[in-house]
């Protein structure tokens, strides 16, 4: 028997993803930040249908963000009002005589 040894070949690339730092560290907050951007680069283009305001992956406008406790909450209970509506739209009223 022979002793010598077939080394493995070594892969050239890697399926794995890149190693996750401890959170808390400043190399976590910059790994954070990098794979944000990238990720961000990748949904914001043209490729991706946003939809409107209403809908989609960014919903609500930068205005929303502005708004009071007392106009969000109207805003929110009209919203579903026109959520039922929408959903009972393909129902017919019927009325007894």
């Amino acid at each position: 028997m022979s002793s010598n040894k077939v080394d493995k070949p070594k892969l050239v690339h890697s399926t794995q993803p890149e190693p996750r730092p401890q959170p808390g560290t400043p190399e976590f907050d910059a790994w954070l930040l990098k794979r944000a951007k990238e990720r961000a680069a990748k949904y914001l283009t043209e490729e991706y249908n946003l939809g409107d305001d209403e809908r989609g992956l960014l919903a609500g406008g930068y205005a929303r963000l502005l708004m009071s406790d007392e106009e969000l909450a109207k805003e929110e209970e009209a919203m579903e009002q026109a959520q039922k509506q929408e959903r009972r739209k393909h129902l017919k009223s019927v009325e007894s005589k």
